[in-house]
């Protein structure tokens, strides 16, 4: 396999999903996870060689998540094996989102730390893609802040806050973490609920300090900020059935595109045409994934043109 273009920095973990039994009333359905998995995942369905980098392990649950990723396409060459056990996240749905659940104590994913970073890191790898869970706490979270500051000079940082609360034990710590991150990224995608629960002038902050930001707003589709910029495009009208892991597919819909079209590089230095339609193609990935249970990313033929 030829070394991945994008390598998605993060967690992976097992989502257990309401789902209906069969024999009457309602269960859960276990479905592979994590931002990190799933941007993986969307980028290798949308053409693009991608790789993991992060902990799976080695027990039934972090076999099925290595596997899943393996038949999709995904590298897993800078990806380490643990005999620990594979985080769990159970989903339920809430007014306005998803609520989840996360059992990450102790954990392969938790105990990732600087001395398992790949080195060296893939030359061939353009850009690497860091947010999620995988930020929150150490070890992890400081192994994968020093892998942005060492990736920084030469490949493409994108960072997606992907916040997510319940978790979150050291508040101060995360947020200094997060816009430490900001400052090193090239590429910042924020949604509704990461600027509600960053508060007051977190909008502003990082539109300062990213060179593009983009805010991302589910059926009101996104926006797209670069210096004195704004680029707004709606979202196409779909039926929701799951919004989990809509903005990892977002993510990756928007990089495939840069990449097809031979765009993605450091500097990130695009035109208004191009700009437009990489922000139309992430959108319209992640409206279909909406529209099917699951971090379900079509593929880069299923996507609908971008206008």
């Amino acid at each position: 396999m030829s070394e991945p273009a994008i390598l998605c920095c993060g967690e992976a973990v097992l989502d257990l999903v309401p789902a209906a039994l069969d024999g009457g009333g309602a269960g859960f359905r276990p479905v592979p996870g994590g931002a990190a998995l799933n941007c993986a995942v969307a980028l290798a369905r949308q053409g693009v060689r991608a790789g993991f980098v992060g902990a799976l392990s080695t027990d039934p649950a972090g076999q099925r998540l290595a596997q899943h990723m393996q038949a999709e396409g995904v590298s897993l060459s800078h990806a380490i094996r643990s005999e620990r056990p594979c985080p769990l996240a159970l989903a339920q749905p809430v007014a306005g989102g998803t609520r989840f659940d996360l059992y990450d104590t102790g954990t392969a994913g938790a105990i990732y730390a600087v001395a398992d970073l790949p080195d060296p890191l893939s030359a061939g790898a353009q850009a690497l893609v860091f947010g999620g869970i995988s930020l929150i706490a150490p070890p992890a979270a400081e192994a994968f802040e020093t892998l942005a500051r060492r990736a920084a000079d030469r490949q493409l940082i994108w960072l997606d806050l992907n916040i997510r609360p319940g978790p979150v034990r050291d508040k101060a710590g995360y947020r200094a973490r997060l816009m430490r991150m900001a400052a090193l990224a090239d590429v910042v995608k924020v949604s509704d609920e990461d600027l509600h629960w960053l508060g007051p002038g977190a909008l502003d902050r990082l539109r300062a300090d990213a060179p593009l930001l983009l805010h991302t707003r589910g059926a009101q589709g996104a926006v797209a900020m670069r210096g004195v910029e704004i680029l707004a495009l709606p979202a196409p009208q779909t039926q929701e059935v799951d919004t989990v892991g809509a903005g990892d597919i977002f993510n990756a819909g928007f990089l495939a595109h840069l990449t097809h079209a031979r765009l993605l590089a450091k500097p990130l230095d695009l035109p208004e045409a191009a700009l437009r339609a990489a922000l139309a193609h992430g959108i319209r990935a992640a409206s279909d994934s909406i529209t099917r249970p699951g971090a379900d990313a079509p593929g880069w033929k299923e996507t609908p043109c971008a206008p």
